[in-house]
């Protein structure tokens, strides 16, 4: 803009008298009389005042150059506005910031969100004309006749302003002040400079040649301040009134007229004497001007003023919701900042259900926290169908911050525990790796990490439950089965699956997760994880949370209708209503939660907990035909809780959350669902059918239980349990070692008595077991399960038989060891139970023989059917001691042994002390006496076996220390817990490696 300095003229006094000169220059160049006054009579000015009117058509030329109003930018008002202060005061976008309202469902207001200030555009048609006459009669009463200056009052501050020798009146009219909003920079609006009014004049001549007065009042209406961030009549009309400005009375129209003059100083609501006062003036005014007679302002004045009682900032209802529509919208709308925008948002969220929500996490947090240290907790449900977020609570209490309440801890990584089994067992049946049926072998197993790290899965109760079915392991939430699953599975395909399903938090390379994942072992969110299970109780099909029904008013047109997007088929309804059966099956998950947890509802439900360790988050999932919901419930600075679990701390808050919907019939009706407990069964689709199963002895299931059809299609004859179990003509096969006649199992021949038997455990490392012998290929099973799309872990092996492993096979070692481990204690558990397990053919029985227990093998005897004795001990320590096993055991050896390393497992499951002594070369050794001991006083012993041990932790709630000696060691190897607070958790590893 052009100073006196741009015009070469040296003027130590810029405000008064150039203000004062310029003014009336374009009121005498408006033709307008000085009212028989001259500016003779007026006080001298300074001789540079004469050369600057020399210089005017420079001055005109200035502005010119500096501002472009035409064409006109648009056709509305606002956009109009909005395009000048985008070209004049570049800023955040949109540059005519406008309040948004984002409303629930079903039109409730649940947030006015702004940021600069509070403002809703409206038309002047939908402005009371009480204000529209106010603010002229107040501000500019020439409005609709002059040309944007108002000569007359021009005329008068000049002398007003000459006379008292500062600048006491400015002369502004409506459309000045409109010019001065508009094109000025708010430093700028203050400048008391020559340039500056001339300029003002000017352009409000311009935009009087442009638009309509109508036009001009309504963008000064809607951009005038009123005080208190409330910028426009709508928006001052809201705050001071609880109304609409169309709904203003004449008194209330009157009352905010007179604030924009000085609205820091005419608050109504900390200064109603200084407003009511200005009242007066205003209504004054109007009698002067003819909008009023005397006697209607004098009545008008009299009238009560009744204030909105709630004129404060309106609270925001479900922040952590609002705060995440906020961040969607901002993403979607690009640069434009939708605190900014105007818009208004209508959501998914049930404002009745929210509440509710809100209400009992607050109240289960509070009775929970004395007895389990338990502070916080978050909630979110979501539509089966649409996945529409239907509630979100973040935190127990947003405005505390001793918890981090403004935290959304439904969008913070957290570990899930057992929570996330069910996407595994999902991504298990739909490649038909298992069925609910699949015998699982909950026996010990322990994972080479590398060469001086194991991992050892535990169950939660620390006990092994021998074989058990699918729906067993899944239902009462066992970790080992668990755990061998998902090397069946393979990492990399639990991840893809589990993204897929909606859990995309699990973004790290594959590489950084183990065998852990599945008990917890990877971070997701509580919405990643609710999603993943509404992806299940939605038939296997994924739909991405749904946060936004529709916008209007979006800059630009960018309204957003996001509708209900069909999604994405993941999995097949068929895998999923397997698992819905399951988690569904209060009667499967009895022995571990008893048959009435609060897993249970008053309509059929599926679900799911989840424990992690040191008890530091809990996690409950689950969902019934018409509503899915999960909670999580910990200490958001992760501190553990005091022993407690998913169905203890969590469960609660997500069976008082169902159970309180269920009870309500306008939350049925907002969910679609019937108030009557018919209609609540889940769906099973046409693929799955429900048969009539026999189970053998020891071992838990239903009596009829849900295949796919595909499934029943690939085991034949055999029946649905043939991955398992192989009815055939059997006989007894025995090995002699040395040491007599041991029972190893049953094999098939072409006569004998017929039996149903369990098979021996092969793993579920790579592959289904494949029946060669054609005296049982009814099974129909004929060939190896192809890899899992996308997985690198392809089957090893040419050929797989009935124990899981080719006579000539190419699996790894490790594979090895571990199929041995299992087959080991399975030979334990057909001893105590008097049960024996099917190993193959009897023609190749010889062949099993060597291939289990190698060169030692003196004669294999094959007889008539025969169960284990009772007094009969199986061979299991001979098959696990067998030579041909990757690390051969070695008595002995080296002489002393120094402590190799000591590791942590914070995920294992349990609370042990592991260890290993190896010999020099690496070979592990049996027969080593280990010592534990600690600073309690707790002591216990044990010896090697195939160079390992282990001890349960002693005091595991108190804090300790732990001292593991071993015969022939350099000393101990201190295993340290939590100095000063209770033991921390989970698995600890020591290791020797022997010194020749």
């Amino acid at each position: 803009m052009l100073g006196m300095s741009g015009l070469g003229l040296s003027v130590p006094r810029r405000g008064l008298w150039f203000s004062a000169l310029m003014v009336g220059m374009m009121a005498l160049l408006a033709g307008c009389s000085l009212r028989g006054r001259s500016l003779a009579d007026l006080p001298a000015v300074p001789p540079e005042v004469a050369e600057l009117s020399a210089n005017l058509d420079d001055y005109l030329a200035q502005y010119k150059e500096t501002y472009h109003l035409r064409p006109r930018p648009a056709a509305d008002p606002m956009n109009a506005a909005e395009a000048y202060l985008r070209q004049y005061q570049p800023g955040p976008l949109p540059r005519i910031f406008q309040t948004t309202i984002i409303y629930d469902r079903h039109g409730a207001r649940l947030a006015e969100i702004m940021d600069e200030g509070y403002r809703t555009w409206v038309p002047l048609s939908r402005i009371s004309p009480h204000v529209r006459d106010a603010i002229i009669a107040t501000e500019d009463s020439s409005f609709y006749t002059n040309p944007g200056f108002d000569p007359r009052r021009v005329v008068g501050a000049l002398m007003q302003n000459a006379e008292a020798g500062e600048v006491v009146s400015g002369a502004s009219t409506i459309t000045m002040q409109l010019a001065r909003q508009i094109f000025f920079t708010p430093a700028q609006r203050f400048e008391q400079s020559m340039d500056r009014k001339a300029f003002e004049a000017l352009l409000s001549q311009d935009l009087t040649t442009l638009f309509t007065k109508d036009e001009i009042l309504e963008m000064y209406l809607n951009l005038v301040h009123f005080g208190r961030l409330a910028y426009g009549i709508e928006a001052a009309a809201n705050l001071y009134f609880a109304k609409s400005a169309a709904d203003l009375t004449l008194a209330e129209a009157t009352l905010l007229a007179g604030i924009p003059q000085k609205p820091a100083e005419l608050d109504p609501l900390t200064n109603f004497d200084l407003v009511k006062a200005r009242q007066r003036i205003v209504l004054d005014l109007m009698a002067r001007h003819g909008y009023l007679t005397q006697a209607q302002a004098d009545a008008t004045f009299a009238e009560p003023i009744t204030l909105n009682p709630a004129a404060e900032k309106p609270p925001v209802l479900a922040p952590h919701f609002v705060h995440y529509v906020t961040a969607q919208v901002n993403q979607q709308l690009g640069g434009v900042d939708v605190r900014r925008a105007g818009m208004r948002i209508f959501t998914t969220l049930d404002l009745k259900m929210q509440t509710l929500a809100q209400q009992i996490v607050a109240e289960q947090v509070t009775q929970l926290r004395p007895q389990y240290n338990l502070s916080n907790a978050a909630l979110v449900a979501l539509k089966p169908g649409t996945a529409e977020i239907l509630a979100m609570v973040g935190s127990a209490d947003f405005d505390n911050p001793e918890i981090d309440g403004q935290v959304n801890v439904a969008l913070r990584l957290r570990q899930p525990g057992s929570a996330i089994k069910p996407v595994l067992y999902t991504l298990a049946a739909d490649a038909e790796l298992i069925s609910p049926a699949t015998i699982l072998w909950d026996v010990p197993v322990n994972y080479r990490l590398d060469k001086t790290e194991e991992y050892t899965p535990r169950n939660y109760d620390n006990e092994f439950h021998g074989p058990v079915t699918a729906r067993t392991a899944l239902a009462n939430s066992y970790n080992v089965p668990a755990v061998k699953l998902l090397d069946a599975v393979g990492v990399e395909r639990m991840l893809e699956g589990a993204r897929a399903m909606g859990i995309s938090s699990l973004n790290r390379d594959t590489s950084w997760y183990g065998l852990s994942l599945t008990l917890g072992g990877g971070e997701v969110t509580l919405l990643d994880l609710t999603t993943a299970f509404h992806t299940i109780a939605n038939a296997g099909r994924y739909q991405a949370p749904q946060a936004i029904l529709y916008t209007t008013g979006a800059p630009g047109g960018q309204d957003l209708n996001m509708g209900s997007p069909s999604g994405e088929q993941v999995v097949s309804p068929d895998s999923a209503y397997l698992i819905t059966s399951i988690l569904s099956d209060n009667t499967a998950r009895e022995p571990e939660f008893g048959a009435n947890s609060a897993l249970k509802l008053s309509r059929p439900a599926a679900a799911k907990t989840g424990t992690t360790t040191d008890y530091r988050d809990n996690w409950t999932e689950g969902y019934t035909r018409y509503l899915v919901a999960g909670v999580w419930a910990g200490n958001s600075n992760g501190a553990p809780m005091r022993n407690v679990t998913g169905v203890t701390g969590a469960a609660p808050i997500w069976h008082a959350f169902m159970e309180g919907v269920l009870a309500d019939p306008e939350l049925l009706e907002t969910l679609g669902a019937p108030q009557e407990e018919d209609g609540w069964a889940f769906i099973r689709p046409s693929g799955v059918i429900s048969t009539t199963i026999t189970c053998p002895p020891g071992i838990r299931c239903p009596e009829t239980e849900v295949f796919t059809r595909s499934w029943l299609e690939r085991m034949g004859s055999q029946g649905p349990l043939g991955d398992s179990m192989i009815t055939a003509n059997m006989h007894t096969v025995t090995v002699d070692r040395g040491n007599g006649q041991r029972t190893l199992g049953a094999c098939s021949a072409d006569e004998g008595e017929t039996h149903q038997l369990v098979r021996m455990p092969f793993g579920l490392t790579r592959a289904l077991p494949v029946v060669k012998d054609p005296r049982v290929a009814q099974i129909g099973i004929t060939s190896p399960l192809p890899p899992f799309p996308g997985s690198t872990r392809a089957l090893v092996g040419q050929e797989v038989d009935t124990l899981g492993l080719a006579l000539d096979t190419n699996l790894d070692s490790e594979v090895l060891r571990r199929i041995r481990q299992e087959q080991a204690e399975a030979m334990r558990w057909s001893g105590r139970n008097n049960a024996l397990l099917y190993v193959g053919p009897c023609d190749q029985a010889e062949n099993v023989a060597r291939f289990m227990f190698g060169d030692s093998v003196r004669q294999v005897a094959v007889s008539g059917y025969q169960p284990v004795a009772e007094s009969e001990e199986p061979d299991a320590d001979a098959l696990a001691a067998s030579p041909t096993t990757v690390l051969p055991i070695r008595s002995g050896g080296s002489s002393s042994y120094n402590v190799f390393g000591v590791a942590h497992d914070a995920n294992c499951g349990g609370t042990q002390v592991i260890g290993q002594v190896m010999d020099a070369d690496g070979q592990p050794v049996s027969g080593i006496q280990v010592k534990y001991e600690d600073d309690l006083g707790n002591f216990s012993q044990t010896t090697t076996n195939n160079g390992s041990f282990s001890f349960p932790v002693l005091a595991p709630n108190q804090p300790n220390t732990i001292y593991i000696s071993i015969q022939g060691g350099n000393g101990s190897a201190t295993v340290p817990h939590l100095q000063g607070g209770p033991t921390s958790q989970g698995c600890h590893y020591v290791y020797w490696r022997g010194v020749d």
